[in-house]
């Protein structure tokens, strides 16, 4: 199809992706998995997406960074392991469905090649409309297209880059979290929010915003349609287990996730959309 004109398709190794230019802002989004890898506001010329330096762009594996879009499950399938972490959305490829530059940014919509897959046994349709502008939004929207309503989970697993993880905070969370390095436990937000160990936690607090402060550095990460907000860090001794991941990757990154982990149910014909804008 004809692109906006802010908009190159190029090649990336071994996958193609749009390469967006415009007045607010460069970015670029693989069409394998629909996966977003750079969003840089041209007003202070900061990346705020993180990809790590061993990713693979083979067309095969997941890419390690960016915003991977997790759907129509997150993490394992609840009663199927033979099926892949995180749905199968991620890797597959994606279709431009259209584009459009306006006073405000570019607005792109994409749609994998198919929204239907083992170990999902609705009928659905998957739409994801990026606007690249002074900020990055990002809709993942599930229209259900049966006739009976549909449970679904899924994030969008944005990996934010940072100078020093251990000099980093994160505000705006509260409550109660589950602590999946330690069996699921429950335990309290812990306040100032900071980092000095591997963390993957499920935040059932659900605010609108969240901000990431680096040193003196802000990113703030805005919320809606989610149930809860997942935060993950691997450290050290699970970055040098990672083949897509350098030995001292975890330094640089942090994953503040825009998240549905409880099941969302939508009624047939009707549309649930997931948002995370990042600024």
């Amino acid at each position: 199809m004809l692109l906006a004109n802010s908009i190159s398709l190029i090649n990336h190794d071994d996958i193609q992706a749009l390469q967006i230019d415009n007045s607010f802002a460069t970015a670029k989004i693989a069409l394998f998995g629909g996966h977003i890898l750079s969003f840089c506001p041209k007003k202070d010329n900061r990346e705020r997406l993180w990809v790590s330096k061993e990713a693979i762009f083979n067309g095969q594996k997941a890419i390690r960074g960016g915003v991977p879009i997790c759907w129509p499950w997150f993490g394992e399938h609840p009663s199927d392991k033979t099926v892949p972490n995180h749905g199968y959305v991620r890797q597959q490829s994606w279709k431009v469905i259209a584009t459009e530059d306006s006073e405000s940014g570019t607005t792109i919509e994409l749609q994998p090649v198919t929204s239907n897959g083992e170990g999902f046994d609705a009928y659905a349709q998957l739409t994801l409309v990026v606007k690249i502008g002074e900020q990055l939004s990002i809709q993942l929207k599930t229209t259900n297209l049966g006739d009976k309503p549909l449970s679904y989970n899924c994030a969008l697993h944005s990996y934010f880059t940072i100078e020093d993880i251990r000099q980093c905070k994160l505000l705006g969370l509260k409550g109660i979290f589950e602590d999946k390095t330690r069996n699921y436990k429950s335990f309290e937000t812990p306040q100032p929010y900071q980092f000095t160990e591997e963390t993957d936690r499920v935040h059932f607090d659900k605010p609108e915003k969240l901000t990431i402060i680096d040193k003196q550095l802000k990113t703030d990460v805005i919320s809606s349609g989610h149930d809860s907000i997942v935060v993950w860090n691997p450290w050290q001794e699970k970055s040098i287990s990672m083949g897509d991941m350098a030995d001292d990757s975890y330094v640089t990154m942090l994953c503040v996730e825009s998240t549905i982990t409880q099941g969302q149910m939508v009624a047939p014909k009707e549309t649930h959309t997931l948002q995370q804008i990042i600024a």
